[in-house]
């Protein structure tokens, strides 16, 4: 993604003042990368952005907990839209472990008890703990998680302290590097699954040490192919407000899934059909044949601007998913004024890919 520079007079940090909801609300769409700061709420900073750019819609792609800090994905208005196919994504993390201790919140905000008294732990036993975490195991859902059980949010029932079964799943870790150990602190880089959470992946390495564990820091690195490098702060962003050049930091919807192949739309008719909901009985037989074995949607894109038009699933998904997701316009002249194009002398679709590599800061 190309860096565009935005001249942003400075100002003094801390959190915004309260910022007013007066004026009209913009409906431009796309996905911004925040740095999340510490000490915040993934709902406040949703929050706050909403009312300081005068969104209609702002969500996010992966919950970061309050003292968490790193790559925090917003979508705005129509872009609401794609935040299921970026929270699908995986993630990196870098996170310090302190052995030792336990804690109630499985990090360094809850009530941290010491729980071992023998011998530290070398550097040895450690990497051999770590490296059977490597692949694909069942993963203890935390106590104080975001995550609904019986229709309530798992941490409110803990903080009421009602006992509750609790759920696993599935995740898989692609990596797991130590890149520092000074008994009794560690440093990891952790490159998960979505839905992984890294407090309980420090809780189970303390518990396969025999010793205990909580994690005292934690930061995302990548969320898919969205890194540290191509987030802005919430102050850069206030700033950018303010100078009214806070658009320059969006990136739009149809770069947002650069990750999922593309078809690109020549016709006008074809197009005019599609955002009415419809796709060519012919046409959607010709792109089966091009996506035999593909599971994830394919981005539909208007060959004369590249703009994402719709998503269209190739296969039922089992969840009773309509096949096509059409999404409107910002402004809908940028779809439809399409000049010199016409279905009897356009090419109905181009194909511009099956894959896009999905980059991940590496790991050393």
């Amino acid at each position: 993604m190309e860096n565009v520079m935005c001249h942003c007079p400075p100002q003094a940090p801390d959190r915004a003042p309260p910022v007013s909801a007066a004026g009209p609300s913009l409906t431009v769409s796309g996905m911004l990368v925040l740095d999340k700061p510490e000490e915040r709420t993934s709902f406040s900073i949703v929050s706050e952005v909403k009312k300081l750019l005068r969104l209609k819609k702002v969500g996010h792609c992966g919950t970061l907990d309050p003292f968490a800090t790193g790559v925090f994905l917003l979508c705005l208005n129509r872009a609401t839209r794609i935040a299921d196919q970026l929270l699908e994504q995986d993630k990196v993390y870098r996170c310090g472990i302190h052995f030792g201790y336990e804690s109630d919140t499985l990090d360094k905000t809850g009530k941290i008890v010491p729980v071992y008294d023998g011998p530290p732990v070398c550097e040895a036993e450690l990497q051999q703990c770590l490296d059977r975490f490597h692949g694909t195991y069942e993963q203890q859902v935390p106590r104080y998680a975001a995550v609904k059980v019986q229709g309530r949010r798992l941490y409110a029932l803990s903080r009421k302290g009602i006992e509750i079964d609790l759920p696993c799943r599935g995740v898989h870790i692609h990596r797991i590097e130590l890149l520092s150990f000074d008994w009794p602190e560690a440093t990891l880089q952790v490159h998960c699954s979505k839905g992984t959470y890294i407090r309980q992946l420090a809780a189970d390495i303390g518990r396969d040490l025999h010793c205990g564990a909580y994690v005292s820091e934690l930061r995302r690195l990548a969320s898919g192919r969205f890194a540290l490098g191509q987030a802005i702060s919430l102050e850069e962003l206030r700033n950018a407000q303010r100078s009214n050049c806070w658009q320059q930091k969006l990136i739009g919807m149809n770069e947002a899934l650069a990750h999922l192949p593309s078809v690109s739309i020549a016709g006008r008719e074809t197009m005019k059909r599609l955002q009415d909901g419809h796709l060519d009985p012919a046409l959607e037989i010709n792109f089966q044949e091009r996506f035999p074995k593909q599971e994830a949607p394919v981005r539909l894109v208007a060959a004369w601007n590249n703009e994402l038009i719709a998503l269209w699933w190739p296969h039922e998904n089992g969840q009773k998913q309509r096949r096509l997701r059409v999404f409107g316009a910002d402004h809908t002249e940028n779809t439809l004024a399409s000049p010199g194009i016409n279905d009897s002398v356009a090419p109905a679709f181009r194909r511009e890919s099956d894959t896009t590599e999905n980059t991940l800061p590496s790991l050393r």
